[in-house]
């Protein structure tokens, strides 16, 4: 089970503030981060597209929550993963005279270092795809294609064998 399904009853707040600096361009920070984000509108929408951009925010908010969520599964179930690359693009749509993502294709890569915890490693998949946060917490249509693959071992050759 997901961590935050341990604690019911339970609010938690997240807060972040946006400082406007020139044209169309801010920046954000939290005192609960490190750093900060230069944020401006899209080129899509009339802005440079040198900075973050909201809609690229959302879309990492969506690929974070969902390694967050599988590594969060990984550990409850015991098992480590080699590696996890996650790729999202979203669709916006104007819907009823608004703009909003409609579609967002996710494409999480989850590699493991063999086969014996395979089984394990997507019933992690399906966990996380039911429980992240994230994506519970949005109206556009999540399609996942999620792959759990096999980190190849590398190629010990002995130092006495020629090629």
């Amino acid at each position: 089970m997901n961590a935050i399904l341990h604690k019911p009853d339970k609010q938690f707040f997240f807060e972040v503030e946006l400082n406007w600096l020139v044209n169309n361009r801010g920046v954000i920070h939290s005192r609960d981060v490190n750093g900060s984000i230069h944020a401006a509108t899209p080129k899509q929408f009339g802005g440079e597209g040198k900075d973050w951009s909201p809609e690229h925010l959302f879309l990492s908010s969506v690929c974070s929550c969902y390694m967050s969520t599988y590594i969060s599964f990984s550990r409850k179930m015991n098992f480590d993963i080699s590696r996890m690359e996650c790729n999202a693009i979203g669709q916006i749509e104007r819907v009823d005279e608004r703009y909003k993502f409609t579609y967002i294709n996710l494409y999480p890569e989850i590699y493991i270092a063999g086969e014996s915890i395979l089984e394990k490693a997507n019933l992690a998949v399906e966990k996380t795809q039911k429980y992240c946060l994230i994506s519970n917490s949005i109206d556009a249509a999540i399609i996942y294609h999620s792959e759990v693959l096999i980190e190849p071992s590398p190629m010990i050759t002995h130092p006495n064998l020629q090629a």
